[in-house]
């Protein structure tokens, strides 16, 4: 017994020589990885959407990719083909990505490899990703895809086997499938566990820029129809359940979605005028949600100084509205680890 606690004591104090200071090992356990992708380390910028998501079983999807994800060739999505999932909830610039934000306020860019075809498609075309896609979605990212390749062949339709719809990952070539409504499944194996998506209703405007259409003789003013906008639902391995809002404002259709998925952590974009405000996000946590730990999005405001949340921000006022929940402030490059309760820790 003594010579047990004295290997362990030994292993835990080599450990800690071993890390560098101010550092910390990752937390140990069958948990969900999630981490911010914005334009400034350590921060929470103007046009900062982007989580990738991590399962113990490897699956990684990454969520609204938009303006602060360095394309295809990112070191933080590498390497290239290991983004299995893109997830998009509509196709607006900010989520699609038109420019590359390149300070924390979004006033310096600089433009994309395929500027006429958005970030998202670009990511999704060379990881071999699946886009996974609600409203009238599919033929329109699966055409992106195609003229970001440069081929004459139509991309593929997701595969969807079983009554699980069940698709493995990685792929060697790039997919598109719907979701209006329904759930697919995601696994590294055919007959492993799998993460589970599902689209949900949002309230909010869907058409696709005119920057984005291939045919541009659209009326000035008008956009391209790309069906209704989502919102989606992740259900991890171990158990952790995802609401992610997408662009929205206050509905109550989340009391329906999460009486029946049961979500323990909530992603709410709540920038306010284009989504929910602060007020709204944080009665929908609250009051209709009621997850343990909530992740706020979509703030569309510098948050955030040397990673502290600025005083008089949307987020700021988000934070102190929002109780029981905890809320964890999306900073770049800052992992946030989640067990299958919702309990979720930064760092």
């Amino acid at each position: 017994m003594r010579s047990v606690l004295f290997v362990s004591l030994f292993l835990a104090l080599t450990l800690f020589v071993l890390l560098p200071a101010g550092s910390s090992a990752p937390p140990a356990g069958n948990l969900v990885t999630i981490t911010p992708l914005g334009s400034a380390d350590g921060e929470f910028c103007v046009g900062d959407r982007a989580l990738l998501f991590e399962d113990p079983t490897g699956v990684r999807i990454l969520t609204a990719p938009g303006r602060t994800v360095r394309g295809s060739g990112d070191p933080r999505i590498a390497p290239v083909g290991s983004i299995h999932v893109v997830l998009i909830d509509h196709a607006h610039t900010d989520h699609m990505g038109d420019v590359l934000h390149t300070n924390c306020a979004g006033t310096a860019t600089t433009q994309f490899a395929f500027p006429n075809e958005g970030n998202a498609p670009e990511i999704a075309a060379r990881h071999n990703s699946a886009m996974l896609v609600g409203g009238e979605l599919p033929d329109f990212l699966s055409q992106k895809i195609k003229n970001v390749l440069g081929t004459s062949a139509n991309t593929a339709s997701c595969p969807a086997a079983g009554l699980d719809n069940l698709m493995v990952v990685p792929r060697t070539s790039p997919c598109v499938g719907v979701i209006r409504g329904g759930t697919r499944t995601v696994s590294t194996s055919s007959s492993g566990p799998g993460v589970k998506i599902t689209t949900i209703p949002a309230f909010h405007a869907a058409g696709a820029p005119r920057a984005f259409l291939d045919n541009p003789n659209v009326p000035v003013g008008l956009t391209g129809y790309s069906g209704t906008e989502t919102g989606y639902i992740l259900r991890f391995t171990n158990g952790l359940t995802v609401l992610w809002t997408g662009d929205s404002g206050l509905i109550g259709d989340w009391a329906t979605q999460s009486d029946f998925y049961r979500p323990n952590l909530a992603v709410v974009h709540a920038g306010d005028l284009f989504t929910m405000g602060p007020a709204e996000a944080a009665y929908a946590v609250n009051r209709i949600i009621k997850p343990r730990t909530v992740i706020p999005e979509h703030m569309n405001q510098v948050s955030t100084s040397g990673s502290k949340v600025s005083p008089g921000t949307k987020v700021e006022l988000f934070r102190r509205l929002v109780h029981p929940a905890k809320v964890i402030i999306p900073l770049s490059g800052v992992p946030v680890y989640c067990d299958g309760q919702g309990n979720c820790r930064q760092g």
